[in-house]
């Protein structure tokens, strides 16, 4: 197997850590791969090859698939389960309620929850991008090399 595919395949294996830099490192190249993928299906599309950019669009589930991996590794150096990240993902889901319908008969619980959706968001945001791992072996294995 060559090194490269090697690499590839261990963007889906949520065992061990993740660094902090090598997550933000990670997480620039993916948005930058999925907005190509996005603009490439979008000027296949408007030259009149739908399927061609329907593909070109859904390359971007992989990438996404990756990127939710190498968070949960980011979670574990942070010595947190992977079921922060299903709490995030949960948080953002209830973001696509209709929300606007409730607003008028109960705007206090809609402000509420719509406040502590932003609130998560932004504590998982600093705890997997900004903050630094914990130091030493945790139960996720050893500090990652390029910490």
């Amino acid at each position: 197997m060559t090194e490269r595919l090697r690499a590839t395949l261990a963007l889906y294996d949520p065992r061990g850590r993740l660094a902090a830099p090598a997550y933000r490192h990670l997480l620039i190249r993916t948005l930058l791969l999925g907005f190509g993928l996005l603009c490439l299906g979008i000027w296949l599309a408007s030259l009149g090859l739908r399927w061609a950019g329907v593909l070109a669009v859904a390359g971007i589930l992989p990438v996404i698939g990756a990127t939710a991996i190498q968070t949960v590794r980011r979670l574990h150096d942070r010595n947190r389960s992977g079921g922060w990240f299903g709490l995030y993902v949960l948080a953002e889901t209830v973001g696509v309620l209709p929300l606007e319908r409730a607003v008028d008969a109960h705007p206090l619980p809609v402000i509420a929850l719509v406040l502590a959706m932003l609130g998560f968001f932004l504590w998982f945001f600093v705890e997997t991008v900004f903050r630094a791992g914990s130091p030493g072996a945790n139960r996720y294995g050893p500090v990652p090399a390029d910490a």
